[in-house]
């Protein structure tokens, strides 16, 4: 075979793409890909057969490990598909950007963030929690929020919502791809708020710095 890689990476895609159409519990997802492992080490004549299946499997439980429910502090645990208002402290993945949206020839300006979340606070009480959150607010956020920084936001947490109809862009499922299972509406600006950390950047990442010169 002149490439053989070619033929892995194929493999290993078809593995991750039957990871998302048909999800498996990961310990069986571990289980055959351990028997597959110690057969092709055993088995040396078959070993040349046993390599490719053994890829697919290798793409398919690397999806379940970035969507298994392991932690019990993981949001779909603790949130589920509740609708509830919450606070939520964790660090911007990257700087939340802006889009504007036209209706009845009017603009109107929408901030989209998403944080990793450490914590949840209900009421008074906070308790550890895990899991990206998809964040979105009407209005502009200040440019003193940047990636990487450690921030607490209130809002409304929700699981996203599908298609408006049969065909239409399924944003849950956007979302879902990108480890992201809940979205959090967040009224206006006065709802953020920096934690400052010893850890913390204290400036916008270099791309951002060079994102605003050029």
């Amino acid at each position: 075979m002149k490439r053989p890689l070619v033929m892995v990476a194929l493999l290993y895609t078809g593995g991750v793409l039957l990871g998302d159409f048909w999800p498996l519990p990961l310990l069986w997802l571990f289980a055959f890909s351990f028997a597959l492992s110690l057969t092709s080490l055993i088995w040396a004549a078959a070993r040349a057969y046993l390599i490719w299946p053994l890829v697919v499997f290798a793409g398919w439980t690397n999806l379940s490990t970035r969507s298994a429910v392991v932690s019990p502090f993981d949001l779909r645990t603790l949130v589920g598909t509740n609708v509830e208002l919450v606070t939520l402290r964790g660090a911007l993945s990257e700087t939340p950007s802006q889009r504007v949206y036209e209706f009845h020839e009017k603009e109107s300006w929408h901030t989209l963030a998403s944080v990793d979340v450490t914590a949840l606070q209900r009421g008074a009480n906070w308790q550890p929690a895990f899991g990206r959150v998809a964040v979105t607010m009407p209005g502009v956020l200040g440019s003193n929020y940047f990636g990487g920084q450690t921030i607490e936001v209130t809002g409304v947490v929700q699981p996203p919502k599908g298609p408006a109809a049969e065909g239409l862009f399924d944003y849950r499922t956007y979302l879902r791809r990108q480890g992201i299972y809940h979205q959090l509406r967040v009224e206006n600006t006065n709802d953020w708020r920096i934690v400052r950390t010893n850890h913390g950047p204290a400036t916008p990442p270099p791309a951002d710095r060079f994102r605003n010169w050029a």
